[in-house]
């Protein structure tokens, strides 16, 4: 969501290079009621309103200089959405968002009460499984960046199992929740064809032409968008890092945004440059999995003959607690976030081990049909999983955790339930899952998903190391 204080935010995530061009998704992110909150104090609200940008490329170096020399810059406008106004109108109908307040001391208030319940949950905590474990020591791959901080977090099973027990003795109070309009915006974004409608999700063709492109990427560089100069100082500036192009395509991924204080002059920390540079291509390096079994539960479920338990599988453990907890901080310590994640979700995939066929197949393919007053999106594709933080406890005894593994597969779509409204499907499309039964023999990758929705395809390969 926009951070903290800004009327508007701006993310741009780069999505792929095809050896001469990029591409990239910008994430356009309005404060408060996006059909009555002006972005500034001259401007329209941001339903349907044009902004004047400024793309802007800087080739090599440890941190983004804004207009450094050298720099290559392309100034274009938006135009708002057509069916903006009416597509918000509908939103609003539907779920009666509440603003935030408008006067400025009781949103201060606003901000500082949610700042202090987050703070007060203590660091998001997270049981290392031993399939986990066991993936690093195959692998030999060490914890990156943070590694003394991630494992300060980290918590056994015996003491998370301990401590969930005693929090449903005593079950934390509901709370009165009212819909923001930022919980409607992160819905929306949740589906393509929406936010695109609503002008939250731009997809752009970074049109540096007549340079040579990949030649001043040969070694790395920085991608910013901005606002046109008269209105600069009205929202935050983030930069991605764009990693060493050559004449091959490939997926670009921004596993972290760096804001304006890390992407300035002074260079940024190099544990965030590598840790950009190593999910560059979008995908998870450590992938595990293991028969489900219940949270504190010596053996895996007795399914019936025939039937299989279902596999428990999770990835890059210590990374996404780190992701999520940096999620944590901003929202606890706004002016000190200097990297913002860039990472929303999830998508795994499956083939059969030594099988004739080598080609992927997505768990979170799905089917149908969204409807937002008169307007009608017919999507099949992709949906993702989320890893987001589970709250247990009240009071001084509530925390924060992680699950120990961030899906079970039983067979089937990882995204859909019977209950759901939206169906499961193949994807690709015609070609069926392989079956989960007692000694099938299966191997995992992830695709990690940008806050815009993108991320590698599934006909792409990782760049970086990436471990089945």
């Amino acid at each position: 969501m926009p951070m903290d204080g800004a009327s508007l935010s701006l993310m741009l995530f780069p999505q792929r290079w095809d050896g001469h061009r990029l591409s990239a998704s910008l994430l356009v992110l309005p404060r408060g009621d996006p059909l009555h909150a002006p972005l500034w104090a001259e401007g329209a609200a941001f339903a349907g309103a044009p902004l004047a940008l400024q793309l802007e490329l800087q080739a090599g170096g440890d941190a983004f200089t804004p207009g450094a020399p050298g720099n290559l810059s392309v100034d274009f406008t938006l135009q708002g959405a057509s069916r903006a106004v009416e597509l918000f109108s509908a939103l609003h109908g539907q779920f009666l968002p509440t603003p935030p307040p408008s006067n400025p001391q009781a949103l201060w208030r606003w901000r500082e009460e949610r700042r202090a319940r987050w703070a007060a949950l203590g660091p998001v905590r997270k049981v290392l499984p031993e399939s986990y474990l066991a993936a690093l020591r195959e692998h030999a791959t060490q914890p990156r960046d943070g590694a003394s901080r991630r494992a300060a977090s980290a918590i056994s099973e015996a003491d998370l199992t301990s401590r969930l027990i005693r929090s449903a003795a005593e079950p934390r109070p509901a709370p009165e929740h009212q819909l923001s309009w930022g919980e409607v915006l992160s819905h929306a974004l949740r589906q393509p064809a929406l936010a695109r409608a609503l002008g939250l999700v731009i997809d752009i063709d970074t049109g540096f032409t007549g340079w040579d492109v990949a030649g001043r990427l040969s070694h790395g560089g920085w991608l910013q968008v901005t606002l046109a100069a008269s209105q600069r100082h009205r929202a935050p500036r983030v930069a991605a890092r764009i990693p060493a192009l050559g004449p091959q395509p490939r997926p670009l991924f921004a596993a972290m945004l760096f804001a304006e204080a890390a992407a300035g002059v002074a260079p940024c920390p190099r544990p965030w440059l590598a840790e950009a540079e190593s999910y560059s291509d979008g995908f998870a390096h450590v992938v595990h999995a293991a028969e489900y079994r219940p949270l504190g539960a010596s053996l895996p479920l007795a399914p019936p003959p025939g039937v299989h338990p279902g596999l428990a599988i999770g990835w890059d453990d210590e990374q996404v607690l780190a992701w999520v907890q940096r999620q944590v901080d901003a929202l606890c310590e706004p002016a000190e976030a200097l990297v913002l994640p860039g990472v929303a979700g999830y998508r795994v995939d499956v083939r059969e081990r030594g099988g004739a066929d080598t080609a992927w197949r997505s768990l979170c393919g799905l089917h149908g049909t969204l409807s937002v007053g008169e307007w009608r999106s017919e999507f099949t594709g992709e949906s993702r999983i989320d890893v987001a933080p589970l709250l247990a406890g009240h009071g001084d005894d509530a925390f924060a955790y992680l699950p120990r593994h961030f899906a079970i597969w039983r067979g089937g779509s990882l995204v859909t339930g019977p209950r759901s409204a939206w169906g499961a499907h193949p994807w690709p499309p015609d070609q069926p899952l392989p079956e989960l039964r007692p000694g099938s023999d299966c191997e995992f990758r992830v695709r990690l998903v940008d806050l815009s929705g993108g991320g590698p395809q599934l006909t792409d390969q990782p760049v970086a190391h990436a471990a089945p």
